[in-house]
């Protein structure tokens, strides 16, 4: 499996699981993916950049674009739907939801968006169409 393309593989589970003997054993909040384990919060950095556009049901509206991987994470800007994006990153949030890491082309800002609007050109959604 490749890891760039998790986005559209699905979350099932989150899981804790221990690191190390029992003496010292570290937990570690993952989320279950098929046949994968991803820390949370770890973000997987893309090779090469994916054009991809910021995607909703209303034209313009605006889009939060955090700090981090989650809602716990400040609002730092916004995008609209329409715009250009690069993808070059994702992680899981402490919830397990995906959420993307992005660039704006023009002014070279990057954020993280909730896979949920982001747009691809393969045709739909995700890879995976």
């Amino acid at each position: 499996m490749m890891r760039n393309k998790l986005i559209g593989l699905g979350v099932s589970a989150l899981t804790t699981i221990a690191l190390a003997s029992p003496a010292t054993a570290q937990t570690v909040e993952t989320c279950f993916v098929i046949d994968d384990y991803i820390p949370v919060g770890e973000a997987f950095l893309y090779p090469e950049p994916e054009s991809a556009y910021i995607d909703g049901e209303e034209p313009g509206s605006r889009v939060n674009v955090r700090t981090g991987p989650g809602t716990e994470y400040e609002v730092s800007s916004y995008g609209l739907v329409g715009d250009a994006i690069d993808i070059i990153g994702q992680a899981f949030s402490s919830e397990c939801g995906t959420w993307i890491k992005v660039r704006f082309p023009e002014s070279g800002f990057e954020g993280w968006i909730f896979e949920q609007f982001i747009g691809t050109f393969g045709g739909g959604r995700g890879w995976w169409d």
